[in-house]
């Protein structure tokens, strides 16, 4: 296990550097073909709507850039990508640098605060505060907040839950990264890790709640009806590409699409809200509707079949 651990540390690491390389030789402000800056914001409703149809927002250099092209000017992105120590400063560069943050734009300053722009080193970390003070943007009572600028259907919905309440009152409970860890670079996806997350709290005797086993099984199950809708409509958006390199007029199909997608995306912001009953019913709504664009795609492009 130590094996891989350090493998896979030096992977990143050489990965790291490579980008270093090619970022340093070319520091001079990347250019649109109008001769213009390339802008670095996102539109909120650009990252709403594409969460919202389960896509990530591309940030693209322009052809013949170095993938880092984008973030030029960005003082945050270029001094991380320089230093070579402390370790954990290093290390959580690294994990930016390949997580869906990245390729979506998302810098440093986005979640953590300070000013971009500032080439100054104290003058850049004005604001930034360690997740530990409650005036932190990462702070677990706050993260909500700070999420909710990319993620609003989802962080709308976890606001609305039990655990959301007790985290605010109490200040005890599941934040966004007890799910969503640094920068998105583990997440719970699986049924499995699902239950087991859910019986942390739920289901041990170290717990100061009532032990409910069903808890556990109730979240795996919803999971997998999630995770079945998504895989039923990665399967009828194939088809759609097919009808697309065919030709073949799918209108309606697009419109059943848009539908489906919008349930599977109303049963992942319920299961933020923790009812698992709602969010089961809402996927299973979804896996249907997706199951009958599924098999009329088929039948219109392979009638024979």
């Amino acid at each position: 296990m130590r094996l891989k651990v350090a493998i896979a540390f030096v992977f990143l690491f050489l990965s790291f550097l490579v980008v270093n390389r090619a970022f340093t030789a070319a520091r001079t402000p990347a250019l649109a073909p109008d001769g213009q800056p390339v802008s670095l914001s996102i539109p909120v409703s650009l990252v709403d709507s594409a969460v919202a149809d389960d896509e990530t927002p591309a940030v693209a250099p322009l052809p013949g850039q170095d993938e880092m092209a984008v973030y030029r000017g960005n003082e945050c992105v270029w001094c991380h990508s320089r230093i070579a120590s402390p370790l954990k400063l290093t290390s959580r560069y690294a994990e930016w640098h390949i997580s869906v943050h990245k390729v979506s734009g998302v810098s440093c300053d986005k979640c953590h605060g300070g000013n971009p722009r500032e080439q100054d080193q104290k003058k850049a970390h004005v604001g930034i505060l360690p997740a530990a003070n409650p005036a932190s943007r990462l702070h677990p009572a706050n993260l909500a907040q700070t999420c909710r600028e990319c993620h609003q259907p989802f962080v709308t919905a976890f606001v609305e839950s039990r655990h959301y309440q007790t985290l605010k009152g109490a200040k005890l409970g599941p934040s966004c990264n007890t799910c969503h860890a640094h920068m998105a670079s583990e997440v719970i996806y699986t049924p499995e890790q699902t239950a087991t997350m859910c019986s942390s709290c739920h289901d041990t005797a170290a717990s100061s709640l009532p032990r409910n086993p069903a808890l556990g099984a109730q979240a795996a199950e919803t999971m997998q009806a999630i995770r079945r809708a998504s895989a039923m409509v990665a399967w009828a958006d194939r088809l759609l590409e097919e009808a697309e390199k065919r030709k073949v007029a799918v209108p309606a199909e697009h419109e059943q699409m848009r539908q489906v997608r919008g349930q599977l995306n109303e049963a992942k912001a319920s299961f933020h809200t923790f009812v698992t009953a709602e969010a089961r019913q809402k996927a299973d709504v979804a896996w249907d509707q997706g199951t009958q664009l599924k098999d009329g795609l088929r039948r219109k492009l392979y009638p024979n079949q």
